[in-house]
C-alpha cells in the first residue's frame, strides 16, 4: 500500500489544550478517513423524547411546528412543510419505525415512521395533500401511496413547552457527530434480511441543506433519519423527490436536538449517597494540594466551598456532573465546577496510564508532551493502532475498539462560507481521541488539519478560559457545548 500519514490527537482537537486543531484543506479532493463503527456504541440520551408531541391535525393548524429555512425549529412560515405521522388501522408501522421493505436503510436500521405535510398560503394545513413518510420521498408515486384513507388519521408535531428544540448543523469534517443532545425519536431492532430481533439502535431526525450539491438533495431540504449508534452511526438517510435514495455520511446536514427546560429526573437519596461517596473519594485520591490551589486561582473561590457544595447536590445533579455530558449548566460553575470536572478527568486518566504500566510505552513521552502522534499507518497497522489507543485512554479493554478497523471517509475540503469546524475548539471537557488517516498525496502544506501542539493538558491558562466560558448565563456554552475560541479570546 501507499504511505499514509495518520494523526492521533488527544483531548478532541482543540486550541488551548485537549487537542487544539481545526480541519480544512486548501485542495479539493482531500479526504480524512476516520472513526470506527464501534465509536457509535450505545449511549444514554438526555430525557428529551417527550419534547416532540403528536396531536390530531386541523385545517387551521397554524401553530404546528415545522422546518424553518434558517435551520431553527419552531412556528414555520407558510411555505414550510411540517412534521406529521399517519395513524392508520391495519397498517403495521412498527410504532416509531417504518417496517415496510422500502424503509430499510443501512446495515441494521430503518426509517422513522414520520413524514411531512404541506401548508397552504394562510398558514393552515393542506389536508388535500398527504402526510408522506420520509422513507418514500415527496414525488407523485409517494403521494399516491400516502394519501389518507377513511380509517386513518393525520397527526402533526407539537413542541412540549418545557423543552428547547432546534436544528444543529453538522459540518462535513466532524468526526463523529456527538449525539448527546440529539432528540431520540425511535429505535430500529429488526436485523434486515434475517427476520430476527437484534440489538436496537436509536434513531433521530436529520435534514439536508438543500444546496443542490451533486448527488445530494436536488436543491430542496429533505427530512431523513439519522442513526445515533451502531454500524450505521452518523449517517443521514433520505429519499429524494424522484424516489431515489441518498445518504450523507458524517456531515453536511442538520440534526434535531433538544434540551428539557424542566427537570425530568426523580431524586434518589440512596443513589445520591453512593455518588457523593464515589466523587468525594476520587477528589481526595487524585487532586493534589497544588491542583486545588490552581482551581482556587482560576475561580477566585475557596476549593473547600466548591467541594462542599458539590457533595451536597442531589442524585440528578450528581449524575449529570459524573456523566460524559460536555457541559453541565450548573450555578456551581461560578465556584469552578466545570474546571473541576476537566482537571479531575485528566488526573484520573494519568493515574490509569501509570497503574497499567502504559507510561513505559516508547510513544508515551511524545504523546504526553504533544498530544498528537504522526505515524506511517502501513508500518503501524491495526495492532499498532490498538497499542496507541490503549496508551491514549489508559484502558486495556474497556471501550477500546478491537481490530480489524473500519474507516469512514470524511471530507475535509469544506468550501462553506461559514464552517464552524474552522474555529479552534475543545470538543468536550475530558480528553478524547480522534484518528485521521490522510492519503499519501496530501501534504502538511495543504493544511488538512490544524492542531496546537501541547494544548491537550489542563494548564492554568486553559482552565481560566474554560471557567469564563462556563459562567452563567451560559449563552455560548448552551448553544455550542464544544467550547470555541472566539476572536476576543
Amino acid at each position: 500500500g501507499t504511505a499514509r500519514p495518520w494523526i492521533l490527537s488527544s483531548g478532541a482537537m482543540l486550541v488551548l489544550g485537549g487537542g487544539g486543531c481545526r480541519s480544512g484543506s486548501a485542495r479539493a479532493g482531500c479526504f480524512a478517513l476516520a472513526a470506527f463503527a464501534s465509536i457509535g456504541s450505545a449511549f444514554n440520551p438526555l430525557h428529551t423524547s417527550h419534547c416532540l408531541r403528536w396531536r390530531s391535525a386541523g385545517l387551521a393548524d397554524s401553530d404546528a411546528v415545522g422546518l424553518r429555512a434558517e435551520g431553527t425549529y419552531g412556528t414555520p412560515s407558510t411555505d414550510d412543510p411540517i412534521l406529521c405521522r399517519l395513524v392508520q388501522s391495519g397498517l403495521e408501522s412498527g410504532g416509531s419505525t417504518d417496517v415496510r421493505p422500502e424503509a430499510q436503510i443501512g446495515e441494521v436500521s430503518r426509517h422513522l415512521w414520520i413524514g411531512t405535510l404541506k401548508r397552504v398560503a394562510d398558514g393552515g394545513l393542506d389536508m388535500g395533500s398527504a402526510c408522506v413518510q420520509i422513507a418514500l420521498g415527496r414525488g407523485a408515486a409517494a403521494f399516491a401511496a400516502a394519501l389518507p384513507s377513511a380509517d386513518s388519521q393525520v397527526e402533526v408535531a407539537d413542541m412540549d413547552p418545557t423543552c428547547d428544540v432546534w436544528w444543529r448543523e453538522v459540518s462535513a469534517d466532524v468526526i463523529p457527530p456527538i449525539p448527546e443532545l440529539t432528540l431520540p425519536l425511535g429505535s430500529a431492532n429488526l436485523v434486515l434480511g434475517l427476520g430476527s430481533r437484534g440489538d436496537a439502535v436509536k434513531l433521530g431526525l436529520c435534514r439536508t441543506f438543500g444546496d443542490d450539491r451533486p448527488g445530494a438533495d436536488g436543491g430542496r431540504r429533505i427530512v431523513g433519519t439519522f442513526v445515533l449508534e451502531g454500524p450505521d452511526f452518523g449517517i443521514c438517510f433520505f429519499t429524494r423527490d424522484d424516489g431515489t435514495r441518498g445518504q450523507l455520511n458524517g456531515g453536511t446536514f442538520h440534526i434535531l436536538q433538544a434540551r428539557a427546560s424542566a427537570p425530568s429526573c426523580a431524586h434518589s437519596e440512596a443513589l445520591a449517597s453512593e455518588l457523593r461517596s464515589g466523587l468525594g473519594s476520587r477528589i481526595r485520591a487524585y487532586l493534589a494540594a497544588e491542583d486545588r490551589a490552581m482551581l482556587e486561582r482560576v475561580s477566585g473561590s475557596d476549593f473547600a466551598d466548591l467541594e462542599q457544595a458539590v457533595l451536597l447536590l442531589g442524585s440528578c445533579e450528581l449524575k449529570q456532573i459524573l456523566s460524559p455530558a460536555r457541559f453541565v449548566p450548573s450555578p456551581l460553575n461560578v465556584l469552578g465546577l466545570h474546571a473541576l470536572r476537566a482537571l479531575l478527568a485528566e488526573r484520573m486518566g494519568d493515574a490509569r496510564v501509570r497503574a497499567r504500566g502504559l507510561d513505559s510505552d516508547p510513544d508515551f513521552e511524545a504523546w504526553r508532551r504533544d498530544g498528537v502522534l504522526i505515524k506511517d499507518y502501513d508500518t503501524l497497522g491495526d495492532e499498532g493502532l490498538l497499542r496507541l489507543l490503549r496508551l491514549a485512554s489508559g484502558e486495556l479493554e474497556e471501550s477500546i475498539p478491537l481490530p480489524p478497523y473500519r474507516w469512514t471517509p470524511r471530507n475535509v475540503t469544506v468550501a462553506a462560507e461559514r464552517d464552524p469546524q474552522n474555529d479552534m475548539h475543545i470538543d468536550t471537557f475530558a480528553a478524547i481521541v480522534k484518528v485521521w488517516i490522510f492519503d499519501a498525496s496530501v501534504t502538511r502544506d495543504e493544511g488538512p488539519l490544524e492542531y496546537v501542539v501541547g494544548s491537550h493538558r489542563e494548564t492554568e491558562a486553559r482552565l481560566r478560559w474554560m471557567h469564563a466560558y462556563s459562567l452563567p448565563p451560559f449563552k455560548e456554552a448552551l448553544v455550542e457545548p464544544s467550547f470555541r475560541l472566539q476572536g476576543s479570546d
